[in-house]
């Protein structure tokens, strides 16, 4: 068997077969400069190569210039002009990721495109990433880097790796097909092939020499090209950049914010336990709250499309009533039921109900205008999701009760048109939609008005349906938020198993 050339013998057979193919037009240029000498047209055709040479110089610095800018713009304010993320944050982030999120956008929008050149400049700012987002998380900490366990970094590694296996099978082309071998012997030859490809390259622009007007417009071109192709590839290389930002910044989030302690096993369990007593973590849960005598049992009974709504009663926690919401027997959530509030011990008792909300419908009548409770309320809820970043604020329905009470009192024959009204109930319903929206600060598309004495048949009940429906789809990301909160406690049951696999393998260790 043949020995196989090495590389030094390559190299050289690679030259010699690219002598071989240039030398004919390489041979050209010595004999045309003789035709030229004989001919004594050499002074003109040197003069003439002069003059377009330099022409073609100043077009190309002309149009480079008019390619690029002036002046490189003035750095502007990181916090002021955001980019959007090449990589959208989670749907399932709470408010603090997102605020992490915020800080890794900063520095991706700031990160040096020729980080992707160097590995040790893509280390460097792949640690300032971490320990940012670790900062974030643990401000008071005095070394937040370290802050997660052994099983959550191999969970993290394996995820990653996993999220990489797929982007090479989807966007690089013939990724199953190269072997690492191959990109290993490719790299191994890089400087050989790269002063190669630069010898021809000056090869062919001596050869060329001999049609001055074509090396001219070729050499024009090649600077105008140039230009173009420095931009883009500045372009790219500043997306690759952010990329590699966002990403890192997305696997620290995941860490330091305690997802990664959860595993899917622990999810499922919580979510398919949706009886259990204190609270069911299974479906969304829809808190109807509001000031007393205000329709809140009626709005249950609408829902639930049965004025004997104890049958589906569920255990009760501190007065509060909690019933399945069903349709076509499948539960869509929990509906809790609270007593009224009409005193700041009920305030508390409301705000001690939050951590276990994933949605809240809110009744308040359209005929009252004591609206400071319920204004109270709403912001002792709002108060304390904002000390707890690590949930989102719940999705909100106003529904807007005895809204036949208005004046006139007597006329009653919906349905009414609101945008714009013209009959004298509307006119009314809407004025109370507006003084209601501005007295607990939320938007008008919280609102809904509807009639509850009459059942599932009432006044724009088919409405709450719709717009419910769509705050429960918003709400599983409050509801995702719970079970991971709720699933991180500490598990003592899951400590007394390892306990016991620790037995187990210093008893196997032993017996060796």
């Amino acid at each position: 068997m043949s020995k196989r050339p090495t590389r030094r013998q390559t190299l050289l057979l690679s030259a010699m077969v690219l002598l071989l193919i240039t030398l004919p037009a390489l041979l050209l240029l010595p004999a045309g400069l003789i035709w030229l000498w004989q001919t004594e047209l050499i002074y003109p055709w040197l003069a003439m190569l002069a003059l377009l040479t330099l022409s073609g110089y100043l077009i190309a610095v002309w149009m480079q210039r008019r390619l690029a800018p002036d002046q490189p713009p003035a750095s502007p304010d990181p916090a002021e002009t955001l980019q959007p993320a090449i990589t959208p944050p989670s749907d399932d982030w709470s408010p603090q990721d997102l605020a992490a999120w915020q800080e890794v956008q900063r520095l991706a929008q700031s990160t040096d495109k020729n980080i992707l050149g160097s590995k040790t400049l893509l280390q460097r700012s792949a640690r300032e990433v971490i320990e940012k987002v670790a900062r974030h998380y643990y401000p008071d900490h005095r070394d937040p880097i370290w802050n997660f366990t052994l099983p959550e970094a191999l969970l993290l590694s394996e995820r990653v790796s996993q999220q990489l296996r797929l982007v090479l099978l989807d966007q690089v082309p013939a990724a199953h097909m190269i072997q690492v071998g191959q990109v290993l012997r490719l790299w191994e030859y890089r400087e050989g092939s790269m002063k190669l490809y630069r010898g021809a390259t000056l090869a062919y622009r001596l050869v060329r020499l001999v049609n001055p007007i074509s090396a001219l417009l070729a050499e024009a071109r090649e600077r105008i090209l140039g230009v173009a192709f420095d931009e883009t590839s500045d372009y790219l290389k500043q997306r690759g950049a952010r990329i590699w930002v966002e990403e890192i910044g997305r696997a620290a989030i995941d860490l330091y914010s305690g997802k990664l302690q959860v595993n899917t096993e622990q999810l499922s369990n919580l979510a398919a336990s949706d009886r259990a007593i204190q609270p069911p973590p299974g479906p969304v849960q829809v808190l109807i709250a509001g000031q007393v005598n205000t329709g809140k049992s009626s709005l249950t009974n609408a829902l639930l499309k049965d004025t004997q709504a104890a049958v589906d009663l569920l255990p009760m926690t501190e007065g509060s009533s909690r019933y399945q919401l069903k349709q076509n027997d499948e539960t869509l959530a929990v509906l809790i039921d609270t007593p009224g509030i009409d005193d700041d011990a009920s305030l508390e008792r409301l705000a001690a109900q939050c951590a276990d909300v994933d949605c809240i419908l809110w009744v308040i009548a359209a005929n009252r205008a004591d609206r400071e409770l319920d204004a109270r309320a709403l912001e002792v809820i709002r108060d304390w999701f904002r000390a707890n970043p690590r949930r989102s604020m719940p999705p909100l329905v106003l529904v807007v009760s005895h809204v036949d009470r208005l004046s006139p009192a007597r006329e009653w024959s919906p349905p009414y048109t609101l945008t714009p009204p013209t009959r004298p109930k509307a006119i009314a319903i809407y004025e109370a939609l507006q003084h209601i929206a501005q007295d607990l600060k939320v938007p008008d598309a919280d609102l809904i008005p509807v009639r509850l004495d009459q059942g599932p048949d009432g006044y724009n009940i088919d409405l709450l349906w719709a717009l419910l429906q769509e705050r429960l789809e918003l709400a599983k990301k409050g509801r995702s938020q719970r079970l991971q909160l709720l699933a991180r406690k500490a598990d003592w049951k899951k400590l007394l198993q390892q306990a016991r696999g620790t037995g187990r393998l210093i008893k196997n260790v032993l017996k060796r």
